[in-house]
């Protein structure tokens, strides 16, 4: 069964209905239709930009800012930008074929965000393709299409027209298949940009030509990429599957199928890249990586080819972090640099640079047992949806729309799901345990007084023992901040937290331990002091597992205290300590970026009387963006410390972590 929502839900703009009436029966071009909602949906963006320029220029002070809050602050004067959200929109395509004749993406020229004055930071942010399945959504280039010869490398889909961006938040593209049709040499099937948070999930990229042709299936490719969590993908044809360059930040792929490219399956240049689950089926190499700012962590894979003469995985450049790939059918498993091939088909454990440790250990990395993220079912039935709209909530950011959303959540539904709006709370809504899903379709939330306040409680509740619950798509800005948390776990129930954005608030504490929680796609950001002593993420005796977390501004972004923490990729940013691990708590990091340290004498990662298995780049865009001081760890009363000058260079001042471990003395 496909996804399909309820008739009255506004968030969804069905494609195929007026104003855009996009045919689905593959015979007429949709292209005009595709773009002017593409367009439509991000329109909003340009009236914020110009409301943001009027109120510096009515401030009439050469020193006025953009940023969080509307303030004083040491003779500067702060205006937020922007102010308000875009109301949500999803593109929703129902089952069928859309054949297009050029690039689906936006035309807006004046879509450029004036961060500090620079005019290239698009504003493309709040993009959401769904379909209702992805092997019943089809969006066909039309064969032999002009513009898509030889040597174009055009995209059928197109999120990003700028230069590069660090405010295109929430992005999404899901359930669909892409199809580049006969005749296209030229084309790219998707190109991907978000920031913090954004995902490509469930989709299938195609080359129907009878010689596989096409450019390249997936490609990320423009600056400042933090925002691309890529799950269940597959990628059949092109000279490359999946092609990903940008050299700041990272990006996280899981659950990817490449076969039958070209070139390679999958190419990576100067980017930070962490992949579980990759399987290639193909002749040529099945993993590129080049450039000496690549830093790649691949675990659980395997690499099938029939080539005799060349490696599965061919590392010209730049750092590998390999663990639990297969290779067969190739001369070797990985040649890196000028080194011999590794000839054996498997690698159980390979680190392409120095291991670093502070006590005595092992020099292997900890591989924490790693559990899939559990699925709850879509309802069968739009009867199962309950909107919190319908017991009172307002969503206009004025009225308390507090009790209303707790009737919604005590209403007996198993799945609730929010109108598009900004909800005004004012004290802590308890989520029941017969509630399954809340989809908040990427509403706003604005904290009262007495929620800022609340440094012991969550505004969402979830509470029970038994089952799983799923919280899904969340875009908060501005109005919610303060020493709250989004999510408080107050039971034991497996909890999974899926695209959720919190800008200027922390996501997760719990106050029960003993619970599962499953994160994919979530960031958060705290805003300004002294709410920044409240840790981004905190664990206590749970078992977490992450993929694609993005916590910033924190003093203490991720706090482990006495769990279990995996996380596939990552990025912090500002100069709080990016993981600390106290009590005896195990964290596995598998890549991604520690940014932004300002040059402060606090740890990037803190080990105290626990186990750290770490793989990382540090990330900045001066050279005092720096963390001095990397790690930090004690055992048994005794302090060491690893200092930013022992690792292998990146870029700037910036280093990579081919791996350290610290394990905990006596386990």
């Amino acid at each position: 069964m496909g996804y399909q929502y309820r008739e009255d839900n506004t968030a969804i703009i069905d494609v195929t209905k007026p104003p855009y009436n996009a045919d689905k029966t593959g015979k007429e071009d949709c292209t005009e239709a595709l773009r002017r909602a593409f367009d439509d949906v991000l329109r909003p963006n340009i009236d914020a930009l110009e409301e943001t320029k009027q109120k510096l220029l009515a401030m009439e002070d050469p020193n006025a800012r953009i940023g969080f809050e509307i303030r004083k602050e040491n003779g500067i004067l702060y205006v937020i930008f922007p102010e308000e959200l875009n109301p949500t929109k999803i593109l929703y395509f129902p089952n069928g074929t859309y054949l297009v004749s050029n690039t689906i993406t936006y035309s807006l020229e004046n879509l450029a965000n004036i961060f500090h004055g620079l005019p290239y930071m698009e504003m493309n942010r709040q993009i959401y393709f769904k379909g209702e399945s992805r092997d019943g959504v089809i969006i066909k280039l039309k064969d032999s299409c002009p513009g898509f010869e030889y040597g174009s490398n055009k995209p059928v889909i197109n999120f990003m027209l700028g230069e590069k961006s660090n405010i295109a938040m929430t992005n999404s593209f899901e359930d669909i298949t892409i199809d580049v049709g006969k005749n296209n040499p030229g084309a790219v099937g998707l190109v991907f940009f978000g920031n913090n948070t954004g995902t490509v999930r469930n989709v299938k990229i195609l080359s129907s030509d009878e010689q596989k042709r096409g450019y390249a299936g997936l490609e990320i490719k423009h600056e400042m990429v933090s925002g691309c969590f890529v799950n269940h993908v597959e990628v059949d044809g092109f000279n490359y599957g999946v092609r990903a360059i940008p050299l700041r930040n990272f990006m996280v792929f899981e659950d990817i199928l490449v076969k039958n490219q070209k070139k390679a399956g999958f190419f990576i240049n100067n980017a930070i890249i962490s992949i579980r689950r990759l399987k290639s089926i193909n002749k040529v190499v099945g993993i590129s990586i080049v450039g000496a700012q690549a830093h790649v962590a691949l675990v659980d894979s395997e690499i099938l080819g029939d080539n005799p003469f060349t490696s599965a995985i061919n590392c010209d450049l730049g750092s590998c972090f390999i663990r639990n790939v297969k290779t067969r059918g190739y001369a070797g498993a990985m040649s890196y640099a000028e080194q011999p091939e590794i000839l054996s088909d498997d690698i159980e454990e390979y680190v392409s640079e120095k291991i670093f440790s502070l006590f005595p250990n092992e020099l292997k990395s900890e591989a924490l047992p790693v559990e899939e993220t559990p699925q709850v079912p879509w309802p069968e039935s739009s009867e199962e949806w309950a909107s919190v709209n319908e017991f009172g909530a307002a969503g206009d950011g004025v009225t308390d729309d507090t009790q209303a959303i707790q009737a919604a959540m005590l209403s007996g539904k198993k799945h609730i799901f929010f109108q598009p709006g900004k909800y005004l709370v004012t004290g802590s809504i308890t989520v029941p345990e017969n509630v399954v899903r809340i989809n908040f379709m990427y509403c706003d939330f604005v904290a009262g007084e007495t929620v800022k306040a609340m440094s012991d409680r969550g505004v969402f509740v979830i509470t029970g023992d038994e089952g799983t619950i799923l919280l899904e798509d969340v875009f908060t800005w501005e109005q919610f901040y303060g020493y709250m948390r989004f999510i408080e776990h107050a039971g034991k129930r497996t909890l999974v937290m899926s695209d959720l954005h919190t800008q200027t608030a922390a996501m997760y504490f719990n106050s029960v331990e003993g619970g599962k929680v499953f994160i994919e796609n979530c960031g958060c950001t705290l805003g300004a002091h002294p709410y920044r002593d409240t840790p981004a993420y905190a664990f206590k005796g749970q078992k977490v597992w992450a993929r694609h977390i993005n916590p910033e501004r924190s003093m203490k972004e991720i706090l482990n205290d006495h769990s279990k923490v995996w996380i596939l990729g990552f990025k912090t940013e500002s100069y709080g300590t990016a993981f600390e691990t106290i009590n005896g708590g195990h964290t596995e990091v598998l890549g991604g970026t520690i940014s932004i340290g300002r040059n402060r004498e606090l740890p990037a990662i803190l080990n105290y009387d626990s186990t750290v298995s770490l793989v990382a780049s540090t990330n900045g865009c001066s050279l005092d963006h720096i963390f001095p001081l990397a790690i930090e760890e004690r055992q048994n009363g005794e302090i060491r410390q690893l200092m930013h000058d022992v690792f292998p260079i990146r870029l700037l001042n910036n280093y990579k972590i081919p791996l350290y471990i610290g394990r905990k003395q006596g386990e």
